[in-house]
């Protein structure tokens, strides 16, 4: 056989294998979910196609508030939609798009940094805000309009100029020369790699799946701890609403994710295999645990009468 034939019936082998892997995944999910859940999902995406042979997990990942307006304003459609704060679903999806959301995980907003980033031998907690502000400094946050780690970062700030008694804290960062604004928190990750960006708002289990150096920042900021959202309310974001031109006040709250399977669902059974899995103690919850995120119940927001029986059989009161 000479080398142009071999060439040929290789490449038509890989056809027919490419052909053969295709008509096994004969049912899809496509699932739209938070940008800070791309890592633990790609474990999450691969144990549930091992164990379903005939399924292809496709994913697409983003800020939440931008995903769901690609359902709402875009006529956009996933089996699955997973937020990095539950109130994207209850604002923007429910209840003309979804009838119900399950929160299952929480996080916290962190100031990451890297090998390259200026001053990072020397900040600490007590000065942090000073060294972000520098002249020479470039930091960061995500759009706040599409991603809630966008928002948070602001609120973050906000809530520092109180905890620290620093007048003004927030209006001189949002006019700083090195802030950059991104469509994804996602994305400031490489440039705090490559030192493109020195500082970054980011998830806290984003920086520990990625190896980055970050900052914890007090309880009183951070946005994490249930028992002070009272407090974190006192900072609040305008932001885009559910139709265009309409803005909408977002408090300060505890980050929480929540998911939800939206009503025109390609494949609504498939759809509900995955979440149950997402929501298995020893499936989904163990890998977003073992990445870095804490757990939240599973329990529903509000009376979760429009749950499912099989997925209200694995939340907690």
């Amino acid at each position: 056989m000479n080398r142009f034939r071999r060439i040929t019936v290789l490449a038509m082998a890989l056809v027919l294998a490419f052909a053969a892997t295709a008509a096994m995944a004969d049912e899809k999910v496509i699932v739209f979910h938070a940008g800070s859940l791309s890592t633990p999902m790609e474990k999450v995406e691969k144990i549930f196609e091992e164990a379903h042979p005939g399924v292809d997990v496709q994913r697409e990942a983003g800020g939440s508030a931008a995903l769901a307006r690609k359902i709402i304003d875009l006529g956009g459609t996933c089996d699955v939609f997973m937020s990095a704060d539950y109130m994207v679903i209850e604002k923007l999806l429910r209840p003309a798009a979804a009838d119900w959301n399950i929160l299952f995980a929480s996080n916290a907003i962190v100031l990451m940094y890297g090998p390259k980033s200026k001053y990072g031998e020397e900040i600490g907690a007590k000065n942090w805000t000073e060294v972000m502000l520098r002249p020479d400094v470039r930091w960061g946050h995500s759009e706040p309009d599409a991603d809630p780690c966008g928002y948070r970062s602001l609120m973050v700030l906000q809530l520092a100029e109180k905890f620290y008694g620093d007048e003004a804290l927030y209006e001189r960062a949002m006019k700083h020369s090195g802030r950059g604004v991104r469509q994804k928190a996602i994305e400031l990750v490489s440039m705090v790699e490559s030192g493109a960006m020195d500082y970054a708002f980011e998830y806290k289990s984003v920086a520990v799946q990625h190896g980055l150096k970050y900052l914890d920042l007090p309880a009183e900021i951070n946005l994490m701890e249930p028992s002070r959202a009272d407090d974190y309310a006192a900072a609040t974001v305008e932001l885009a609403g559910k139709e265009p031109g309409k803005k909408m006040l977002v408090k300060g709250e505890p980050i929480v994710y929540g998911l939800s399977i939206p009503k025109d669902a390609p494949n609504a059974d498939g759809a509900m295999k995955f979440v149950e899995f997402v929501l298995s103690p020893k499936g989904g919850l163990a890998v977003f645990q073992e990445m870095g995120q804490d757990i939240v119940g599973p329990k529903a927001m509000g009376a979760g009468d429009s749950i499912p029986a099989v997925l209200k059989a694995l939340l907690k009161n």
